[in-house]
């Protein structure tokens, strides 16, 4: 019995058909059986193997040669620091190829692409800002109240995957459990993202060539109640408060309703603004390229790629002469992968690649420095805040508008402020030598890798002055509406009672200040690795091993100009493997890793985890009875440890640091000053510690009818030794507390992935894939103070819980007012009325104040994620569509999408009708309204934080492959065109203005995309 490659095969399986006769091939790959007189057939069967009939005849000698099997079981899986086969794989592992990634409907960064693509894997997209659109990733939710970012690699690298082009991908894997992780020691707690990039295989240069354009159009729309409707609301809420001098004279209200049908943007005596429509476009465009060329020699293979993408912009920014304020994203990609073969023994491989990036946007105010300082979220909540009727864009005389506060013109602040560039240089490295020893002994190698990384970013600015207002001349104009004056053409004006200029009575419009390329950013980056591998097949047992050590050492500064010391890391890894028959599967991994953010002797830490596999469907029983059925079945079991040493706060806590404060005045009539003072900081911790997460995981893998693949997950964690401020310090202390390593959380959760592939006939073939995921998290202890009762501690619940009072409807007389406990929640009894919220004494003390929050069942990141992929393909046409949901997340309704008259002006959302009555008071949808006297309704209830669940059609496209028969003439060996788009449709009991992904109000509008494209190749 051989292999592909002629190489003898142990343990094959043979047996006589129709019998219980058998036998198995021994460490040459020979067998001896004997068969009945008819000769009869026999049935060749080895895991990944195409199996075998041979009818036996006269035949004495049988030369059998198997095939390898095309099925997943035989697919390479990456793993942290190498490849097994998936056969073979004991640890909680998924992998995507990058071919699927590039049908998720032209998404601009791989972290979006991710989404619903594998169990486990929660991805949480909340901006969708060009440049700035990459999305949160949580493996397995959440462990940590730190920090619960996985770490990312890209070709073994430590390195942003949304750098990378999705055109040069070729798989991604998601390391999940402790055997999969603990050889990256301090780093693995979190989970591992691990990102292969293509490589060029011998053959004749093939040339690729992929572009797709497309257009985008926000998610979700904004919408405002009528005028009309607002004022009287609005008189009503300044009733309810007693401000009667804040009504609305009806001589004003009159005169609108004389004048609604001519309201308008530039009516100045009555505008009416729809900001949404006057600052968002119906639809912005996008476009990407991608050149690739791929091939090579028996001495050197080559991929290379050149990567543009071009996402712009959905807001009615308008291009000036000496600026451009558009928001807009253009980034180059590169990359030259290639391998050389030295020798027979001997490979060297060179990587180079990088990324130029240029984002564009107004000039409006950013404080802080950076891209996305104080102002950045301002701007984009005004889109949702600023009054719609009490100012034009523009008076008659050809002034701007604005509010008597000044700063809420948004046309103003988003064309006439100048223009923010940053510019984003990234390059990457990368040189490996590996050499085979099977001089010394069959099946050892050693490897040697080194990378570089290099980044910048530079700021250039055109801007009109500084601040919100940029000296741009604007007016707030008052009039009465009780003395109309009409002239002698008819048209009718009021006499103005107020006017102020902004933004003072003497400031002319600025002119404009230009910097240029402004370093706020650098980071360098050096990698190396040294590593001895060995795989060795000895009969039916299966032996490989890994020793390697790395070191990295990583400056980097931000827009401080303050000089930061380098980072410096170095681990020492091991790895042992062990296969009996390709039925019994043993690992062991170890890693010694070391982080320089701790005290020597605190500074290294042995993570070691253990796996063992039993492939069930490789027993003789399993094997005879049920194979045509059962193709392959895997239990697996993980245990291990793995660190996190991400730090919030202070790097180096084991440091007394010294603070400054102030000058020290001595003396009595002739004072001296001296200074600064030095005042002891915060409390060292020469103890402090990365926090350690032990993990087990139970997972079961199989396949059935050669089209049924399906995997189950049980998994659990506990976090401890998490880094912390105490919350429980004696007074007496006298400094800040230390830090310490004593918080502590659990979590569990389960998942589940099943895939179908089948055909219909010879020319339809069809897949099925579902995945499903839940997980949920507790705080063990979080040093909760001793006087903080008990179901107000963060003990017990989920991490990042929020904590609310809870509504028990609205207030229906003063009667219920005044018999109902006291409140003390931004008010008091006298300034309630009838309609008002109605809290929950959850602790019965006659009282309603911050002692009846209550953590909230849900927390606002999804404890249940699920996603369906359903293909076909029919003769030249292949359609793929994707579905991802979640449940179990709770959601922050921002409070420009609830309240009314936010800001303090008379605008209102478009349920502000419904709001509570004596009338209305079953279908009330909301309580009674309020102009000043609201902080009692908006206190943080939970009649603001909703149900987040939502499911989606995430991506969608339809492909036709171009006969190649009309191709080759022409020199085309392929032709595909495309349609596709994401974030089709929502399905999701939110209000319809609301994305249930978006973060807040404060963030760029999600998009959906639908673009047009082909795929061509030569």
């Amino acid at each position: 019995m051989t292999d592909e490659k002629k190489e003898p095969l142990p343990g094959v399986s043979i047996s006589i058909k129709g019998t219980t006769l058998g036998t198995l091939t021994d460490i040459d790959g020979k067998f001896t059986l004997s068969v009945p007189e008819n000769g009869g057939t026999l049935v060749f069967s080895y895991l990944g193997f195409e199996p075998r009939e041979i009818p036996v005849g006269d035949q004495t000698t049988l030369l059998v040669n198997l095939q390898p099997q095309a099925s997943e079981l035989t697919e390479v899986v990456v793993v942290g620091y190498g490849e097994q086969k998936k056969a073979s794989v004991v640890g909680s592992i998924s992998q995507t190829r990058g071919e699927d990634l590039l049908k998720t409907g032209s998404v601009t960064t791989i972290s979006e692409a991710l989404q619903g693509q594998m169990p486990g894997v929660m991805v949480m997209n909340s901006n969708g800002k060009p440049g700035s659109d990459a999305a949160e990733i949580l493996i397995r939710g959440k462990s940590s109240w730190v920090s619960s970012r996985p770490l990312t690699l890209v070709d073994g690298v430590e390195r942003d995957i949304n750098d990378v082009d999705v055109n040069e991908i070729e798989n991604v894997s998601v390391l999940k459990d402790a055997s999969a992780t603990a050889v990256y020691g301090v780093r693995g707690a979190n989970g591992v993202i691990l990102v292969t990039t293509k490589r060029g295989k011998t053959g004749k240069p093939k040339i690729s060539f992929s572009t797709n354009f497309g257009i985008k159009e926000p998610t979700a729309k904004v919408k405002y109640a009528d005028y009309l409707t607002t004022m009287e609301m609005y008189n009503e809420a300044v009733i309810n408060d007693k401000s009667w001098e804040l009504v609305i004279p009806e001589s004003e209200r009159e005169a609108w309703r004389q004048n609604i049908s001519n309201a308008g943007p530039y009516n100045q005596y009555f505008p009416q603004i729809n900001w949404w429509d006057e600052l968002v476009k119906d639809y912005g465009y996008q476009q990407q390229y991608n050149l690739n060329v791929s091939g090579g020699t028996e001495f050197v293979r080559y991929f290379t790629s050149l990567g543009y993408l071009n996402d712009g912009d959905i807001y009615r920014t308008q291009k000036r002469e000496d600026y451009d304020p558009s928001f807009r994203y253009e980034r180059y990609n590169w990359r030259s992968n290639l391998d050389f073969t030295l020798t027979k023994s001997t490979q060297f491989s060179v990587g180079l690649s990088g990324k130029f990036g240029y984002r564009n946007q107004p000039g409006y105010r950013i404080d802080g420095g950076g891209e996305n300082g104080f102002g950045q979220e301002e701007f984009m909540e005004k889109i949702y805040s600023s009054p719609n009727n009490l100012f034009p864009l523009k008076y008659a005389d050809g002034e701007w508008g604005d509010s008597k506060a000044g700063g809420h013109n948004m046309l103003v602040q988003l064309n006439e402020g100048g223009q923010r560039m940053y510019k984003y240089y990234e390059g990457f490295y990368d040189a490996s030598l590996s050499q085979d020893l099977d001089v010394i002994t069959k099946g050892l190698s050693v490897k040697g890798k080194i990378a570089y990384t290099s980044a910048s970013n530079y700021q250039s600015d055109i801007l009109r002055g500084f601040g919100k207002d940029f000296d741009i001349i604007r007016y707030y104009r008052q009039y009465d509406y009780s003395k109309p004056v009409e002239g002698a053409n008819g048209n009718v004006s009021y006499p103005v009672v107020a006017q102020n200029r902004w933004p003072d009575d003497l400031t002319q419009t600025d002119v404009l200040i230009a910097s240029y390329d402004n370093i706020y950013g650098y980071r360098q980056k050096l990698y190396y690795e040294f590593s001895f591998n060995y795989a060795r097949k000895f009969g039916q047992h299966d032996v490989t091993g890994l020793i390697l050590m790395n070191r990295q050492f990583d400056i980097s500064n931000g827009i401080s100009s303050a000089v930061q010391f380098p980072k410096y890391r170095e681990d020492w890894v091991g790895r042992v493997t062990y296969g009996f028959k390709n039925r019994y599967l043993l690992e062991a991994n170890g890693a010694y890793t070391g982080s320089e953010q701790f005290a020597k002797g605190k500074r290294f830490g042995f993570f070691p985890s253990l796996s063992v596999g039993w492939v069930l469907s490789e027993e003789k029983i399993i094997h005879e009875f049920a194979s045509d059925v059962l193709n392959f079945l895997k239990v697996r079991y993980s245990f291990g440890q793995v660190g996190s040493d991400i730090l919030t706060g202070d790097r180096f806590t084991y440091i007394q640091i010294y603070d400054t404060r102030g000058n020290l005045p001595l003396g009595y009539q002739n004072r001296t000053v001296y200074g600064p003072i030095y005042t002891e900081g915060r409390a060292a911790n020469p103890n402090a510690t990365w926090e350690t997460g032990t993990k087990q995981n139970l997972g079961i893998d199989m396949d059935l009818w050669n089209r049924l693949n399906a995997t189950v997950d049980i998994y659990s964690e506990k976090r401890t030794d998490m880094l912390m401020i105490r919350n429980t310090v004696p007074s007496w202390f006298g400094v800040a507390a230390p830090s310490a390593n004593i918080g502590e959380t659990k979590s569990r959760g389960y998942e589940l992935a099943i895939g179908w592939k089948d055909k219909i006939g010879s020319e339809f073939s069809y897949r099925i894939g579902v995945n499903f995921s839940h997980n949920e998290n507790r705080i063990v202890f979080r040093d909760g103070a001793r006087d903080t009762p008990e179901y107000q501690k963060q003990e017990g619940k989920p991490i990042g819980g929020d904590f609310r009072v809870q509504t028990a409807g609205y207030y229906t007389s003063l009667d219920d007012i005044y018999n109902y406990g006291a409140v003390s929640l931004g008010t008091v009894q006298g300034n309630l009325v009838p309609g008002d919220f109605m809290y929950i004494d959850f602790n019965a003390d006659g009282r309603i104040d911050n002692l009846d929050r209550v953590a909230m069942e849900k927390t606002n990141y999804p404890w249940t994620t699920y996603g369906m992929n359903l293909g076909f393909s029919f003769k030249n046409f292949d359609v793929n569509v994707l579905f991802y949901g979640v449940t179990d997340v709770g959601k922050q309704i921002p409070g420009q999408l609830l309240w009314d008259f936010n800001g303090n002006f008379v605008s209102g959302q478009p349920n502000i009708a419904n709001r509570w009555t004596a009338a209305n008071a079953v279908n009330a949808q909301k309580p009674a309204l309020h102009f000043s006297n609201k902080n009692h309704s908006q206190t943080s209830s939970s009649y603001s934080y909703v149900s987040g669940d939502y499911l989606r059609l995430k991506n969608a496209e339809i492909a036709y492959r171009i006969p190649t028969s009309y191709l080759k003439r022409i020199g085309i060996s392929g032709l595909q065109v495309y349609a596709n788009g994401t974030n089709l449709l929502t399905f999701t009991d939110l209000d319809e203005r609301i994305d249930p992904e978006t973060s807040s109000a404060g963030v760029y509008p999600l998009v959906r995309r639908f673009n047009l494209g082909f795929r061509v190749s030569f």
